[in-house]
């Protein structure tokens, strides 16, 4: 890493793995500090707004526990984060589990602080559906 800027949007990776891992209502607050009001996610064939990504993410977390794994890979450069991980998912009322292995990149915006990096856009894509 060559800039604050760039140890800032690693710090957020960092910190959202956390968030994920505390439930829906983590993750949602979350959400309104790691991503910008206008910042859209772009996950397989669907490209959402902010809000369309929490519903979405609401209905996963209702019917699946999720639980992200450690960091494989996280490679930062300028404006941009590429972070791949592993994802762990049991279906609530069956109990199959699956492990997933996801890639993602993502945009950031730098501001000035408190508000600090924040997502423009992202795009994620895992190697096995959800069960």
């Amino acid at each position: 890493m060559n800039t604050d800027f760039e140890t800032r949007i690693r710090n957020r990776f960092q910190t959202g793995f956390g968030n994920w891992n505390d439930g829906y209502e983590a993750w949602l607050k979350w959400c309104d500090e790691l991503y910008e009001p206008d910042a859209h996610y772009n996950v397989m064939t669907f490209r959402w707004t902010l809000q369309e990504y929490k519903d979405a993410m609401k209905q996963v977390f209702a019917a699946y526990d999720v639980e992200l794994g450690a960091f494989d890979n996280i490679l930062v450069q300028d404006d941009w984060g590429a972070i791949r991980y592993t994802v762990y998912i049991t279906n609530k009322k069956t109990g199959e589990k699956i492990e997933q292995k996801t890639m993602e990149f993502v945009h950031f915006q730098d501001n000035p602080e408190p508000v600090g990096a924040r997502v423009i856009e992202g795009w994620a894509l895992s190697d096995k559906p959800i069960v």
